[in-house]
């Protein structure tokens, strides 16, 4: 039978294809689910210089108090001043959260795809043929395998942030800890994209 011929030409090549895109997408969910937990924690920890410290607010009213009871004069407190460093680094992890779950997202959803792509397959091979020609169609028309091939991009874009954002979270600390995450950021995206270059 001719159907039979054609799936037998054309099923391992979409075998082997299936196999390769879904163990990219398990490492690329890997990836991201791990990141994404990292992220977030160092996220935690910055998004509170984003708002001032109550218990330094309420050690500075004291302070006030004291200085105005000697005084006799009333003193206004300094406002609440964001750094603008801190709001460089919140912008960066977050945009990087925010693109690492949305690879995440994507790489399910092509999962779902892939999965679609193998499920109710027909014993008639004339139909199976046919099934098997409208999905593929549907791949290309969705650009499935681009889309596949973009999410890694999403993820050393996401990692390009956070890398941006902990060189830019460790100057105020320590100017040496800073000066050698710096080195170490800059040699490991040259080589990044030195190897993506050549």
């Amino acid at each position: 039978d001719m159907w039979a011929m054609y799936l037998q030409q054309t099923t391992p090549g979409d075998k082997e294809d299936m196999e390769a895109w879904n163990v990219d997408l398990d490492s690329d969910l890997i990836f991201a689910a791990l990141f994404s937990a990292v992220l977030t924690t160092f996220i935690v920890e910055s998004s509170k210089s984003l708002q001032p410290d109550n218990s330094e607010e309420l050690l500075r009213a004291i302070l006030l108090q004291v200085q105005t009871s000697r005084n006799g004069t009333t003193v206004v407190p300094a406002p609440f001043k964001l750094a603008p460093s801190a709001v460089r680094v919140n912008v960066y992890w977050f945009c990087s959260l925010v693109i690492s779950l949305s690879a995440a997202l994507i790489a399910i959803l092509a999962k779902q795809w892939l999965n679609y792509l193998h499920a109710g397959l027909s014993p008639i091979p004339a139909t199976r043929a046919r099934y098997r020609q409208f999905r593929i169609e549907g791949t290309q028309k969705w650009r499935l395998p681009s889309v596949i091939s973009f999410i890694p991009i999403m993820l050393h874009i996401s990692l390009l942030l956070f890398f941006v954002g902990l060189v830019e979270f460790v100057w105020p600390l320590n100017e040496a800890v800073a000066v050698f995450t710096s080195v170490l950021v800059c040699a490991i995206v040259t080589v990044y994209f030195g190897a993506n270059i050549l």
